[in-house]
């Protein structure tokens, strides 16, 4: 799915910032249209007892840059939730920083579907997942936008 952006980069990371407390655990370091790259931990990130990236931490990590790669395309939409994903852990992950993945390939008025890819320091594939956030309506999302660029104006 091809999409302009309507956040820019350092827009979205100043977003993130304000309505998401602990960013310093996920750092986004692109958006190109309809997908965004976050970098997540290395602190932060729960480990299990082999020392390997904790499947909740992966998770987090999944559902926090979905929801980054939809508010960059439809504005900032606080009001929107994940109605349902599906998450294969293909590897462990070594601890490290993860590379996450997340590209917008359907939206809809109501509804978007991301594909997320993870990769550890290794680079090596050790999560996919499908996200379907519920989106609330344009006129909502329009009115929680103007709320937003009043906020930036002051």
């Amino acid at each position: 799915m091809r999409s302009q952006a309507v956040m820019p980069l350092d827009e979205a990371r100043a977003w993130l910032a304000e309505v998401i407390s602990g960013t310093d655990r996920l750092r986004i370091e692109t958006v190109d249209g309809a997908r965004v790259v976050c970098a997540a931990g290395p602190h932060g990130l729960e480990r299990r007892l082999d020392g390997a990236v904790s499947g909740p931490a992966m998770f987090w990590a999944i559902d926090l840059t979905g929801f980054v790669a939809v508010n960059v395309l439809v504005g900032p939409t606080p009001a929107m939730a994940l109605a349902h994903s599906s998450v294969s852990f293909l590897e462990p992950a070594e601890p490290g920083i993860l590379r996450v993945a997340a590209e917008v390939v359907k939206l809809a008025s109501r509804s978007a579907v991301v594909e997320v890819r993870v990769s550890d320091r290794r680079e090596h594939l050790v999560a996919i997942s499908t996200l379907h956030f519920a989106l609330p309506s344009r006129a909502t999302r329009l009115a929680l936008a103007d709320g937003h660029a009043e906020t930036v104006a002051r």
